[in-house]
């Protein structure tokens, strides 16, 4: 009976000691450039997309450990850098806008906080503040 009630106590300890995880959410957008066969793809977290309404801020770049730009030449390249970084893919899908056309790709990776979420992700401007 001791061993049952150390046992119960012992487990409800443990569970209370696991952090609560949330599910975090970044949209992908690959954007058709005018006049050219690439793509423009911007990283949406949320809360601080990387992008504005004119395109992406050169503040909000990604980079790399060394503060480089990260350059991406594909969505599929965008998509394994995601991989790479612990998220995972949710859904994708395609609209339309005047001559154009936007591809996004929706990822996903649960965690205890935005900041764990993105860990390893680093704009040209967090990089910054960090040196």
């Amino acid at each position: 009976m001791k061993r049952l009630l150390l046992f119960c106590i012992v487990s409800i300890m443990a569970m209370g000691s696991f952090a609560q995880t949330k599910r975090y959410y970044c949209e992908i957008k690959g954007v058709e450039k005018d006049f050219s066969s690439g793509l423009k793809i911007v990283f949406d977290f949320g809360n601080s997309p990387v992008y504005s309404a004119y395109g992406i801020k050169s503040k909000q770049m990604l980079v790399d450990e060394n503060g480089d730009e990260i350059r991406f030449n594909s969505m599929v390249d965008a998509g394994n850098y995601m991989s790479d970084k612990g998220w995972n893919f949710l859904q994708a899908y395609c609209s339309v806008y005047g001559g154009g056309a936007i591809v996004h790709w929706i990822f996903f990776k649960d965690a205890e906080s935005p900041e764990k979420a993105i860990e390893g992700i680093e704009t040209k401007e967090s990089y910054k503040k960090k040196k």
